[in-house]
């Protein structure tokens, strides 16, 4: 049976116990999340100088550094999260202090900037510089004939970005900010299931191609910033979006939006599936998912969000299927 720890810092203050933890981790969302419920006070000191009792709330403030290290004893240790503190929500009997990862940096500069013929990478510098926060290597080539930011923080930058150009932003394992398609930031990465082995509870179902509608609509857009669009697959079906960059012809960004329609039409599962804290899983991986009573079913999925839980219940991993790869 495996013995559940935790090493959680906060600020100066480390925490080998605490109420729970959520971490949120998804291709999908600007910023990983923590959340992290501790009793209202504690106890501080040590035996030659005595303990003092104190309201956490007090001690506890927004931008203290947070180190979140999840661990069964003796059989697997990870950091899970690093971030800072945006905000203390006291609850009696206990306090939420809700984290977020260096976007929080981001989040505390404000822009004021217009730009003209300029790329994302350049624009993307300016919005982190002085924030410590440093960009991938792979921002992809995307022009701009302007671009402009008025008295918005980084954060709010990073959003407009993701909304006018459906771009995928977030701040990788390796603490860089991405920029680029959702599934292009495949970590190389895989972990494995199996539906009767090693999974607690799963909502899995299991869909064939041929019932799969979707609408997909292919925006293709050019270096002034003018877009041209096209729809593919069921008109009546679930609506999508996907951009495609310096394209203008509506017979490339047809085919583009067939080929990206056959990947998202596939036979196979969609759902979540539920485990424990091993095997480690996050967003970027890619599942391998076996089931000893439908072997025919096997197959692998891209992984764009991973929900961890950790608290006196136990640990578990909720693993979010995307595309079949």
């Amino acid at each position: 049976m495996f013995i559940l720890d935790a090493n959680i810092r906060i600020g100066d203050f480390l925490f080998p116990q605490v109420n729970g933890v959520k971490i949120t981790k998804s291709v999908d969302l600007l910023s990983d999340t923590a959340e992290v419920k501790l009793p209202m006070s504690a106890l501080f000191g040590n035996r030659e100088l005595g303990y003092t009792r104190k309201q956490l709330e007090g001690e506890i403030k927004a931008g203290d550094k947070v180190s979140i290290t999840l661990a069964y004893l003796g059989v697997f240790e990870k950091e899970e999260f690093v971030g800072y503190v945006r905000w203390i929500k006291p609850n009696v009997p206990t306090i939420t202090i809700e984290c977020e990862d260096a976007i929080y940096l981001v989040r505390q500069k404000t822009i004021n900037k217009n730009f003209k013929a300029t790329t994302l990478k350049k624009v993307l510098q300016e919005i982190v510089a002085g924030t410590g926060v440093e960009l991938a290597g792979d921002i992809p080539d995307v022009n701009f004939d302007k671009f402009i930011l008025k008295n918005v923080n980084g954060a709010e930058a990073l959003e407009k970005i993701r909304e006018e150009y459906g771009l995928y932003l977030f701040i990788d394992d390796a603490g860089l900010l991405y920029a680029g398609l959702r599934q292009t930031k495949n970590i190389g990465e895989s972990v494995s299931y199996d539906l009767y082995r090693n999974v607690v509870k799963h909502d899995l179902k299991f869909r064939r191609a041929e019932d799969v509608r979707i609408a997909l609509k292919v925006v293709g857009v050019q270096k002034d910033n003018t877009k041209v669009t096209v729809v593919v697959g069921d008109l009546t079906g679930e609506q999508r979006t996907i951009y495609r960059y310096n394209v203008s012809d509506k017979e490339v960004l047809k085919k583009l939006g067939e080929a990206e329609l056959s990947e998202l039409k596939y036979t196979g599962y969609e759902g979540t599936i539920t485990g424990f804290l091993v095997p480690y899983a996050t967003r970027g991986m890619t599942v391998n998912i076996t089931d000893e009573n439908y072997p025919e079913r096997a197959g692998s999925y891209f992984v764009p969000k991973v929900t961890t839980t950790f608290g006196t219940s136990g640990a578990r991993r909720e693993v979010e299927l995307g595309s079949k790869v």
